[in-house]
């Protein structure tokens, strides 16, 4: 389990550094660095079990918010309980997996998320 965990986390430092594909935008050179499951976060988003379903369902979700402002050295975990896959923003977190990465580079990330009101999540980190 741990092992897959950090996986996905290196999946998404990775990805992070390749936002331009899947509609998504970047500016400035964002860049991360994976860290471990016990590291706490500065900010930390929970998918819940069934969240696909209620997105089926025609029901709006509010796990994420539209914006986030970060600083350097701020951290994101973001962790998927559900059994459906999902872009969250510049990220891709499959079911069951966790997210967690702690912003090195200012910029700016973009992309679609489907888990907030307003279909896009931005980042934002600065100095």
């Amino acid at each position: 389990m741990i092992r897959r965990q950090f996986l996905a986390v290196l999946v998404g430092a990775a990805m992070t550094l390749t936002v331009a594909a899947c509609g998504q935008e970047r500016s400035g050179a964002v860049q991360a660095s994976p860290i471990g499951p016990d590291d706490e976060a500065t900010y930390e988003y929970k998918v819940p079990f069934g969240t696909g379903n209620r997105l089926d369902a025609g029901e709006v979700i509010d796990v994420m918010p539209q914006t986030l402002n970060v600083k350097v050295g701020e951290s994101i975990r973001i962790i998927n309980d559900d059994v459906r896959d999902y872009m969250i923003g510049p990220f891709f977190v499959t079911a069951g997996q966790t997210l967690a990465m702690r912003f090195t580079q200012p910029g700016k990330l973009t992309g679609v998320c489907l888990v907030n009101p307003g279909g896009e999540f931005t980042i934002n980190v600065s100095k």
